[in-house]
């Protein structure tokens, strides 16, 4: 981090130094050259994310203190004033939808898209957790500047629509302003927090489920489908202590003994259904699964 703070010119200061001001500019371009050279669209969004499940910077710190979910959007309309005034929030109740609406000042001489992403995030991963089993992206919609710029993982392309860069606006119904976090204490056990945010291995779990059968499914189409960098990919699953290779094998693995327990398939339909081209290699791969071949399972469940 200092090397590119270095690199841009920036005081490595800024990084414990809360209350300086920086030029809106500033922080536009400077998320923007991190995206690039990471080579990974999602930046602020996993930013925006990390800030939300771990409290980070004095503004995450000040929600996480709110349970419910009105109350923290009120603790955020009230902070928020007090980090610059190149925006404008508001918040809109009609009884049916409560609307969070932010707006430029000025039209932005640089682009917004990554910031607004970081702000969607932090706001959806504090709401998420409050709202608990109520939760549903079907009743969610944001406006933002570029939907590409926002993963499958935060919210899907349908809860999404492309504004402009003069601002951003995020929707939820009203009756969730009631709900809160149910836990014995305002702070939040980490745990349960990270439970509650890895939606990502899911993600990738729900991919593989449904195009096992493709013999050639690997790293870099689930990327595409996930609209992310195939390394950037591979890095967060690792951050969640898994791998693309180690999630396939687990979906593929579970499907083949559940289609030999019912035994309504031979064992070559098993294989092409698990995404094995050749039945001799889903049988070494079964084996090493079970223990035990897939005739001597067959045999053993007659």
């Amino acid at each position: 981090m200092d090397l590119l703070l270095e690199d841009l010119q920036i005081s490595s200061a800024i990084k414990t130094d809360f209350d300086r001001q920086i030029p809106v500019k500033a922080v536009y371009e400077v998320i923007d050259e991190i995206t690039d050279r990471l080579g990974d669209r999602f930046v602020g969004a996993a930013v925006g994310r990390d800030m939300a499940m771990n409290a980070m910077g004095p503004l995450a710190e000040k929600l996480t203190a709110e349970q419910a979910v009105g109350s923290f959007l009120d603790r955020f309309l009230v902070s928020v004033r007090s980090y610059g005034n190149s925006t404008h929030y508001r918040l809109e109740n009609d009884g049916k939808n409560a609307t969070l609406k932010m707006t430029r000042r000025v039209r932005p001489d640089a682009n917004p898209a990554q910031q607004d992403a970081l702000t969607l995030a932090l706001l959806v991963e504090q709401i998420r957790p409050r709202v608990g089993n109520a939760w549903s992206s079907n009743d969610v919609l944001a406006v933002v500047a570029d939907e590409t710029v926002v993963p499958e993982w935060l919210l899907p392309r349908s809860s999404l629509i492309t504004g402009s860069a003069m601002g951003m606006t995020l929707r939820i119904p009203a009756q969730w302003m009631l709900l809160s976090h149910t836990g014995g204490s305002s702070d939040w056990e980490q745990d349960q927090v990270h439970e509650d945010y890895d939606t990502l291995p899911k993600t990738v779990q729900k991919f593989c489920e449904e195009h096992m059968s493709d013999p050639n499914l690997d790293l870099a189409a689930t990327a595409r489908a996930c609209h992310v960098h195939p390394k950037a990919l591979s890095r967060m699953l690792s951050s969640h202590g898994t791998s693309f290779k180690e999630i396939l094998e687990e979906q593929r693995r579970k499907h083949a003994i559940a289609a030999m327990s019912q035994g309504h398939l031979s064992i070559t339909e098993i294989a092409l259904a698990t995404g094995f081209a050749h039945a001799s290699n889903f049988s070494r791969a079964y084996k090493r699964w079970t223990g035990e071949t897939p005739s001597a399972t067959r045999d053993r469940l007659r």
